[in-house]
């Protein structure tokens, strides 16, 4: 599977797997430490943003630059490329610890 393409499986076994070239010309890099999740019966959608929340700011300001819009396959293709990523990860690096949730009524740290 690359990039969650339908056609990354072989049609015919014995010509072995179909080869997909990948063009990188317009690749953008984007940082993203916030991150909100919608869907559909239809497609899933992530939207990207940074929180830059200061110190003493009550109501920080959360600047989303990026919504990806993938179908329900597609988007659970990413969740297990996504386990395979953390779990070589710790692998390597050692466990990701995370904060405890948030309390009711606190920020939610995510995107509203």
């Amino acid at each position: 599977m690359i990039f969650g393409e339908e056609d990354s499986q072989p049609q015919h076994p014995a010509q072995g797997p179909t080869q997909v070239r990948v063009d990188l010309s317009g690749l953008e890099t984007v940082y993203a430490n916030a991150f909100a999740l919608a869907n559909s019966a239809e497609e899933v959608t992530i939207y990207l943003g940074v929180n830059s929340a200061l110190p003493g700011v009550k109501q920080p300001v959360l600047k989303v630059s990026h919504r990806i819009v993938l179908i329900p396959a597609n988007a659970k293709r990413l969740v297990l490329a996504l386990q395979q990523a953390v779990k070589n990860y710790e692998e390597r690096f050692g466990p990701i610890e995370l904060p405890p949730p948030p309390k009711p009524g606190g920020p939610a740290g995510g995107i509203p």
